[in-house]
C-alpha cells in the first residue's frame, strides 16, 4: 500500500493539542505548550486537555470528539497529543475514520498513542508520526528531541538518514539490510491490539520498530512470544529496536536474562536484520519517525543505521 503524506507546517500555523489517554500533566503541559508556541505556532487546546475522569483525560466520548473535531477543523494543520498513559484503545471504535481520511494532518505522539497511529495508518491511509508529545517537551526532552520535533513539523517526510544524538550507540543484533514501510511503536499497545479489529496488519516487507518502558525482561519475552506465535513477524523484513527505558535487568545474574539477551534471542530466532539502541521511546531522546514511510535498515558488522527514503 502507498500511504499518503500530510502537509508540512509553516510558522504561524495552528496546532491542536488533544489528550487521548491520561490526564494530570500538570506544569509540564504548560511548559510543553510554551515551547511549541516559541517555534512560532498558534495552539488550539482541546477540551480533554483540562478534563479528567478517573485516570483518563475525560470521558471516552469527549476525548474521541476532540480528535474528530481537530481533524475536521481546517484551521488546524497538525495535532500533537498531550501525553500517553492509558485510554487510547478505548477510543478506536469512536473515531470517524472517513472524516479523518479526508483531512490528513500530522498526528504526533508515542506510547499509548501507538493504538491511534496503527488505526490511522491502516484505516485512513496516511502517515502519522511517532514522536515526542507536549508533556515530554515540558518535562525531560533533550535538545535532540526538541530539534527533531521542530524540524519534523516543517520537513515531516524528508528523505535522509535518521540523525543520532550524541553518545547514541546503535548496535547490530542480526546483520543484513532491509527496506520497507516503517510500522510499529510501543510493544504493549501492539500486543493488546492483537486479536482485535484494530491489530497491526503488517505490510509485506515492513520494518518493525519497537520500544517499551518499565517492563521486566520476562514481560518483554511474553510480548515477543505473542508477536511470534500470532504471525505478526511473518511479513517483517527487519527489526528496529529503540529504547527500553527503565526495563530491567540490564546486568546479567543467575536465573535471569537481561533485556538485551531477550531481544537478541528473538532476533536470532527470526533471522531477520535487526538493530537495537535507536533513539526513540520513553527516554529523553525521541526521534521523529513517520510511520508508513519507506525506510532502509542497515545492520553492519561495525555500524548500524536507519534512513528514510
Amino acid at each position: 500500500m502507498i500511504y499518503r503524506y500530510a502537509p508540512a507546517l509553516v510558522p504561524g500555523d495552528t496546532i491542536a493539542v488533544v489528550a487521548p489517554s491520561a490526564a494530570l500533566a500538570g506544569d509540564d503541559a504548560e511548559k510543553g505548550m510554551a515551547f511549541v508556541r516559541s517555534l512560532g505556532y498558534d495552539l488550539k487546546i482541546g477540551r480533554s486537555v483540562t478534563a479528567h475522569d478517573g485516570y483518563l483525560a475525560g470521558p471516552d466520548a469527549l476525548r474521541a470528539d476532540d480528535i474528530n473535531r481537530a481533524f475536521a477543523d481546517d484551521s488546524v494543520k497538525a495535532i500533537v497529543c498531550l501525553r500517553g498513559g492509558y485510554g487510547a484503545t478505548r477510543l478506536l471504535p469512536l473515531l470517524d475514520y472517513e472524516l479523518i481520511a479526508a483531512h490528513p494532518k500530522l498526528f504526533v505522539g508515542f506510547s499509548d498513542i501507538t493504538a491511534l497511529h496503527t488505526a490511522i495508518l491502516q484505516r485512513c491511509g496516511f502517515c502519522p508520526i511517532h514522536g515526542t508529545m507536549v508533556m515530554s517537551l515540558g518535562r525531560n526532552a533533550s535538545d535532540y528531541t526538541k530539534e527533531q520535533f521542530a524540524y519534523g513539523l516543517t520537513h515531516p517526510y524528508e528523505a535522509r538518514p535518521l540523525p543520532l544524538p550524541p553518545d547514541c550507540s546503535v548496535r547490530t543484533l542480526i546483520p543484513g539490510t532491509a527496506a520497507g514501510p516503517l510500522v510499529g511503536g510501543n510493544m504493549m499497545l501492539l500486543s493488546v491490539m492483537l486479536g482485535t479489529p484494530y491489530a497491526l496488519d503488517v505490510p509485506q516487507g515492513a520494518v518493525l520498530c519497537l520500544e517499551e518502558v518499565g517492563e521486566d525482561a520476562y514481560a518483554l519475552d511474553r510480548m515477543l512470544c505473542q508477536f511470534d506465535q500470532s504471525g505478526l513477524i511473518d511479513k517483517v523484513s527487519g527489526l528496529a529496536f529503540g529504547e527500553f527505558y527503565r526495563c530491567e535487568p540490564t546486568e546479567g545474574s543467575d536465573y535471569e536474562w537481561t533485556v538485551e539477551e531477550v531481544l537478541r534471542s528473538y532476533a536470532e530466532k527470526w533471522g531477520k536484520p535487526a538493530v537495537m539502541g535507536l533513539p526513540f521511546g520513553h527516554g529523553a531522546d525521541n526521534a521523529w519517525l513517520p510511520l508508513g514511510q519507506e525506510v532502509s535498515l542497515t545492520a553492519g558488522k561495525d555500524s548500524a543505521s536507519l534512513a528514510f527514503l
